[in-house]
This record gives structure tokens, C-alpha cells and sequence, in this order.
């Protein structure tokens, strides 16, 4: 039904934007891959969009390429993986890294994902298995954004860290130690995306 939404971006958090197309603002969840390559609010986007209906709910997914949009949609194939769950395993593995821990069969690769256990692990890289590549080389990675700019505030870069792996299901408490480490190894201005993965490797 829908295949991208172009406008102004309205609003955007690390788990969502809102593009303002002819003063109707579009909500879109989208995973922490795309939020680290928006515009600032105000700048022109484009996002590619999946139309999730299901009984009473409908949402929108946005995603900065077609690589992405395109596992979101296989990792919703696979049984007991909604849309959170498969937001969640975008917003900590690249879509590279995905296709490779697909291709060796490493399924703890997908330890450090919330609501991914042992078994729903195995099942991804044993349905995935020689699709996603196939996928990823066909869809490309062509942006759908507008770049987005330098984090160099580190303040604000942490909150967004936070704020992205609390949405992800981890508690407060455990979010916080594993920035604090974080915080001492990551050098100023690395993306928030790079604070979550590294977060994700030590929580």
C-alpha cells in the first residue's frame, strides 16, 4: 500500500520519526540504523515503509534502504518474530552482519538481542539461510535520507543510547552500566548507533 513517505521531518527519536507530508505527520517506528542517518528535524527525508496491519493494530515501519526493509520483512516470517522483535535485532546487528551470521549459521550472534533466545536464534539463521544475501544484492543499500549530521555532543548521543536500548527491552539499571562502560572506551562523536552496539556487547 505504501512504498516510501517523502516531507520534512517533523519529529524523530531512535525509535521513531515523524515525516510531515502536506501538514499530515506520517509516525513511523524505525530501527536505530536508520534514526543515526536522519537530517535534523526540519530537513527534507524520505523513508521506505512497511504497512503493518494485524486485527486492531496498524503502523508504519520506516527504514533509510531497501536492505533493511527488506530483512525487517523476512525476520517477520519467521515464527514468534513480530515487528519489536525484528526492529530489535536491526537496531543491533548491521544488515551486513546479519547476512553473515545468516551464511556461518552463528546463531550467537544473536545472544545480546532482546526477546531473541536460543531457539528463536537458531530458527533465524536456519530460515534466513541463503535468502538475506540474495536479498541484500538485489535491494542494494540506496539511502532513503537525507544524511544526517555530526553527533559531537556526547550528552546528547548517550541519552539517545539510552533511551534506544530501554526501547529495546533492557531495564534502566542495566542500560546505564553498560553506557558507563561504553563511555570509557568510545572516543567523542562515534554515532549512537556504534554507543548501542558496544553497549549491547557488554550488557
Amino acid at each position: 500500500m505504501f512504498e516510501y513517505v517523502k516531507g520534512i521531518l517533523a519529529d524523530k527519536g531512535p525509535a521513531y520519526a515523524v515525516v510531515d507530508v502536506g501538514g499530515v505527520g506520517y509516525l513511523m517506528d524505525i530501527p536505530v540504523s536508520t534514526f543515526d542517518r536522519l537530517p535534523e528535524s526540519g530537513g527534507e527525508i524520505k523513508l521506505l515503509v512497511h504497512y503493518y496491519v494485524r486485527e486492531d493494530v496498524q503502523r508504519l515501519y520506516g527504514f533509510s534502504s531497501k536492505a533493511e526493509r527488506q530483512a525487517f520483512r523476512l525476520l517477520l516470517g519467521i515464527n514468534q518474530i513480530g515487528p519489536k522483535v525484528a526492529l530489535a535485532v536491526l537496531s543491533s546487528i548491521s544488515v551486513d552482519d546479519l547476512a553473515q551470521a545468516v551464511e556461518a549459521q552463528d546463531a550467537s550472534r544473536f545472544k545480546s538481542v532482546s526477546g531473541i533466545g536460543p531457539k528463536t536464534a537458531q530458527r533465524v539463521v536456519i530460515e534466513l539461510k541463503g535468502k538475506l544475501s540474495a536479498e541484500r544484492g538485489a535491494a542494494g543499500m540506496q539511502s532513503g535520507t537525507v544524511g544526517g549530521s555530526d553527533r559531537g555532543n556526547r550528552s546528547a548521543v548517550e541519552k539517545d543510547a539510552h533511551e534506544a536500548m530501554v526501547s529495546l527491552g533492557y531495564s534502566e539499571s542495566q542500560v546505564a552500566r553498560a553506557i558507563g562502560r561504553v563511555r570509557e572506551v568510545l572516543e567523542p562523536g562515534a554515532p549512537v548507533e556504534e554507543w548501542i552496539r558496544k553497549a549491547l556487547q557488554v550488557i
